[in-house]
């Protein structure tokens, strides 16, 4: 809700059950830019019609609008990833261990945020992988072998899902 005052405000419906408010942001904080909508899931599936089905799943709140019904004068469009597999980039980084690949790469994926890089490596890999918040090097002790083979095969993995899409990458691997 952008006209409820000084904060936006972000709520969500579940089935046509308000959830009520979910955070308030001050409007100067977003500095004119747009809010997308994000959903990250594990392990399921979701639909959701932001106006593009006939008719709703449930009944919509009072003085809701879907985006979809937005003039295209007023929507925002959002960074586009490569149009065709010509225009992706792979940037493999080549080095001995510890010596700055993958500082250089977090930092050019940060300087380029319009190219929305993926960093592909066993490290980034390693990293996600958590343990109750905390990272699973620190709970292999002694059997580091079995952590960095789950790595690797997840990593060999993930490239072959890669050469499939339309991204850009980064091969951070020793």
């Amino acid at each position: 809700d952008f006209e409820c005052g000084e904060e936006v405000e972000l709520s969500f419906c579940k089935n046509g059950q308000w959830q009520g408010a979910a955070f308030h942001v001050r409007r100067e904080l977003l500095q004119g830019r747009a809010l997308f909508p994000h959903v990250l899931l594990k392990n399921c599936s979701v639909e959701f019609n932001f106006g593009q089905r006939p008719q709703p799943f449930c009944p919509r709140p009072p003085g809701y609008s879907f985006l979809q019904q937005l003039p295209l004068a007023q929507r925002v469009r959002a960074t586009t990833g490569p149009r065709c597999k010509a225009e992706c980039e792979l940037l493999m980084m080549v080095g001995l261990p510890a010596a700055g690949k993958t500082t250089w790469a977090l930092k050019h994926a940060a300087a380029n945020p319009s190219k929305k890089y993926n960093i592909l490596g066993t490290n980034a890999i390693m990293d996600k992988m958590r343990v109750m918040g905390l990272r699973r090097q620190r709970n292999y002790a002694g059997r580091w072998d079995v952590l960095i083979q789950q790595a690797t095969q997840c990593l060999n993995r993930l490239i072959q899902i890669a050469a499939r899409k339309r991204r850009n990458y980064i091969l951070d691997q020793v």
